[in-house]
């Protein structure tokens, strides 16, 4: 169920920001809450009144004191006018709800030590699922909290947590007169007041016997230390990590106030790591969630360390960009997003706290996700026009981040830092605790760089959809570049700004400079080169443009990429490279042979796990299931050799080897190999690593010949070895891949006993390509039964029955086919999405598996 773009411009012209909010919540144990929301708020004139509402049948609503009549009807409560005054009124709604297993709303979530943890997840249109609201990010409210918890809980929300002296004290009364909060033992009361204006989206609620980890050094003010929170079977492994965490947010927030001109503008800053998060982080303001998957519970590669510094950085940064300024309406979500990305990025960058890491490298990464979804016919320009919160759920993807990030990174270059640190500064003074639109940003920027420019890069960027191409030929004094398209629909040519880097024939580095070329297919540049130079394309990254290299010109590239520097370079070539492969231009097979000599001399382990990463798409997706064994064999063999040959003090690299040992090795042989590592630590390359081991266990139960008890006892030794809830997970894998039956019938009936994760690893296990023969026979069932799962479960339940279950045979034709036919009848949003995206990604796969035959 969604919200309308024409619903909440309707409200927000009767009903104004200011709301006030005051929740009166019982925490029970189990599946249920209780609890009163009172709401108080100033109506200019009637309208056909409604509250958002996605829960279970109210109990009693009472508009200023007076019972009033209502109606429930699928996302929304009517609210009888009767008792409705001009000015300021006052709505009380008694009400009982069941806590949530879809990864939104209210979640709950029982460890195996049987303690149950609850967190909510607001965004986009889910603090309604809580409790009633005006669930539109234009309606910003004061979010207060009298809770009754077990006494052994913690209680978090956006402010800080009190155990006396209650604001709401006098209103408990009546609270407790109508049956609700009544004390009892082995409960307390905890209260939390809001003073600043948040969005619905960005409040948070949470409740459970949390751990809490926090350091007298270090504190955001004399009066607020950091704190994190986790549950209690994961706190000695993110107190292994807290000081690492608890630098990166302060060095960033002071970062941050210095760029935006303006002070952290909250009470508090917690993080709190949730079980079976939906996503990544979510940056509820001062109580910001985070996926505890970031709790790593063994040595990792530097990347990921990297990766959750990012993540933190990013959500830190949503404290201005989205808390303290906020979109009006999910339009110009990029407000939040693409602004987040990149000056996370930026952030970390300059706060330099792993030393000799390019973070424009791990910024590229990212960036790769905007590319691929920029070509795709899904794509959409970065002011999208989202008409409900659906569409706007569809819009959290690699243009909105990525691209947006890009786009960014290249006006802070174009701009610099004073100015557009400048622009910051007013911006979030003019517009503090209100929202914004894309008007209001670009006025403010215009004002610190005027001129014709942001007025031409805001149409051709911001506004238009699509991505271009550019390569280069070269001759005596002059580059020719070529312009084009990537997608027919969107045949826009832009004003296109980047460096380039010019190198001799044995790839020395000649100089750099930047060139501008026309809205045109072509475009001539005069200057000092020789037809003898080579071209490198977006030097140091900063537009956002696909770089086309000619056969010759990637022949050059590979045999001297030892030479070219930085790492950040290599990899922008690289993944021209790659894209060879992905447009049907190249067969992956000769990717492999020709990136071979790269991989054996690569001296950064980015760049080495970003081309296994590479390596392993290439075969699953790129490679006709008939030939990926032996090319796993050949990788798993490569993998062996680099393992023997990387210097035993190099960890990271080992780190990052290992990962795919244990992802390709998939042969009996070399399960054989690497079922020893299983019983024993002091083999070859030391221990395996925990991740590492369950990927290899869920293999030898998939593909090794031998006996179900022996399979047993490997996973017995690896269960005792971890001893966290991930056993559970591995589990419910094996369990469902020895037993498939029935289980096509369960995910369609999904009851939400188990929560979407679990029921995540028992579809990744009924969809595994051990069973290939049986499920075509279900693929014409997946298409039909599509619809009646995306009209009756929840989104994120949906989602993941597409994915998972989505067929993974390689009648390609067949699936585009009858995806087209289900695209055409459809007119859910989200599944409308999923299923165009599939067709573009079978039509690429088409090209790649005729190029791979040749």
């Amino acid at each position: 169920m969604s919200q309308t773009r024409e619903q909440a411009n309707l409200r927000s012209q009767f009903v104004k920001s200011g709301v006030e909010y005051n929740l009166f919540i019982e925490f029970l144990k189990g599946k249920k809450y209780r609890a009163i929301i009172e709401i108080q708020f100033n109506l200019v004139g009637k309208f056909a009144f409604f509250l958002d509402w996605q829960g279970e049948p109210i109990q009693e609503l009472i508009v200023n004191n007076q019972i009033s009549k209502y109606e429930q009807k699928e996302n929304l409560l009517y609210i009888d006018e009767e008792f409705l005054l001009e000015g300021l009124n006052n709505v009380q709604i008694s009400f009982e709800n069941e806590y949530s297993t879809s990864g939104h709303g209210l979640q709950t979530f029982i460890d195996t030590d049987d303690q149950q943890y609850i967190y909510s997840q607001c965004e986009p249109y889910h603090l309604s699922e809580i409790f009633p609201s005006f669930d539109q990010p234009d309606l910003k409210g004061y979010f207060n909290v009298l809770a009754q918890l077990p006494s052994d809980w913690q209680f978090i929300s956006n402010s800080w947590e009190k155990s006396d002296n209650f604001k709401l004290g006098d209103k408990l009364k009546v609270v407790q007169a109508k049956g609700f909060l009544l004390e009892k033992e082995g409960f307390k009361y905890q209260e939390s007041i809001e003073e600043k204006l948040l969005s619905t989206y960005l409040f948070a609620l949470i409740a459970g016997p949390y751990a809490v980890i926090q350091n007298e050094n270090y504190k955001i003010n004399p009066n607020s230390p950091l704190r994190l929170f986790c549950r209690e079977s994961l706190k000695a492994f993110l107190s292994k990590d807290h000081e690492e965490i608890f630098t990166s947010i302060l060095r960033g927030m002071e970062y941050y106030e210095q760029l935006f001109q303006t002070k952290y503008p909250f009470s508090k800053y917690d993080q709190i790591f949730c079980p079976e998060f939906s996503s990544g982080a979510m940056e509820n303001a001062g109580a910001v969630t985070v996926n505890d998957k970031y709790i790593f519970k063994e040595d990792v590669p530097l990347s990921e360390r990297i990766d959750r510094q990012n993540t933190l950085l990013h959500e830190l940064s949503h404290m201005w960009f989205g808390d303290l300024v906020t979109m009006k309406w999910w339009d110009d979500l990029w407000l939040n997003e693409s602004f987040a990305e990149f000056i996370s990025h930026l952030c970390q960058d300059r706060i330099k706290q792993f030393p000799g890491i390019d973070h424009w490298v791990f910024c590229f990464q990212r960036k790769i996700w905007g590319y691929i979804e920029d070509q795709m016919n899904t794509t959409h320009p970065i002011y999208a026009d989202v008409k409900n919160t659906d569409e706007a759920d569809n819009i959290f993807d690699g243009i909105t981040y990525s691209k947006g990030a890009a786009l960014l990174k290249q006006l802070f270059f174009t701009m610099g830092e004073e100015k557009f640190s400048n622009a910051l500064g007013q911006y979030f003074t003019q517009f503090a605790y209100k929202n914004t639109t894309l008007n209001d940003y670009f006025a403010v920027m215009k004002g610190q760089f005027p001129g014709d420019f942001l007025v031409q890069w805001e149409q051709d960027w911001i506004m238009k959809a699509g991505l271009n191409t550019v390569s280069a030929k070269t001759s005596e004094g002059q580059i020719e570049f070529t312009q084009g398209i990537t997608l027919e629909q969107h045949p826009h040519l832009r004003t296109q700004i980047f460096k380039i880097a010019i190198l001799d024939n044995e790839a020395n580095l000649k100089h750099s400079q930047q060139v501008q070329l026309d809205p045109q297919q072509h475009t001539v540049v005069k200057l000092d080169i020789q037809s003898t130079d080579f071209v490198i394309l977006n030097y140091e990254d900063q537009s956002f443009v696909k770089t086309l290299y000619f056969d010759d010109q990637i022949k050059f590239f590979l045999t001297h990429m030892t030479k070219i520097q930085p790492s950040l370079t290599r990899l922008l070539l690289l993944r021209s490279i790659w894209d060879e492969v992905r447009d049907g231009k190249v067969s992956f097979k000769i990717f492999i042979d020709g990136i071979l000599e790269v991989l054996n001399n690569e001296t950064d382990d980015t760049l080495t796990l970003t081309i296994l990463g590479w390596m392993s798409g290439g075969i699953d997706v790129y490679t006709p299931r008939k030939y990926r064994q032996e090319l796993y064999d050949k990788l798993t063999e490569i993998i062996i050799g680099l393992l023997r040959k990387t210097d035993q003090a190099n960890n990271n690299k080992i780190l990052v080897l290992k990962k795919y040992l244990a992802e390709w090795g998939v042969s009996p042989n070399h399960l054989e190999y690497l079922k020893q590592y299983i019983l024993a630590d002091n083999l070859e390359f030391g221990s395996i690593g925990l991740d590492n081991g369950w990927t290899i266990i869920e293999n030898i139960f998939a593909y090794l010949n031998i006996p179900a008890e022996e399979k047993q006892k490997l996973f017995d030794i690896w269960a005792e070895k971890d001893g966290t809830d991930s056993v559970r997970l591995h589990k419910r894998f094996v369990e469902s891949l020895v037993k498939p039956d029935g289980l096509w019938q369960y995910f369609v009936n999904y009851n939400k006993e188990e929560s979407v994760e679990q029921i995540s690893q028992v579809m990744r296990a009924f969809n595994h390509d051990i069973y290939q023969e049986q499920l075509k026979q279900l693929e014409p069932t997946f298409y039909k039964t599509l619809p009646e799962v995306f009209a009756s479960k929840s989104s994120d339940y949906a989602k993941e029955f597409f994915y998972r279950l989505y067929p993974i045979n390689d009648d390609l034709e067949s699936y585009v086919q009858q995806a087209q036919t289900l695209l055409s009848q459809t007119n859910d949003d989200v599944l409308k999405k999923l299923l165009q995206q599939k067709i573009d990604q079978d039509n690429r796969r088409i090209k790649t598996y005729k190029k791979f035959l040749e």
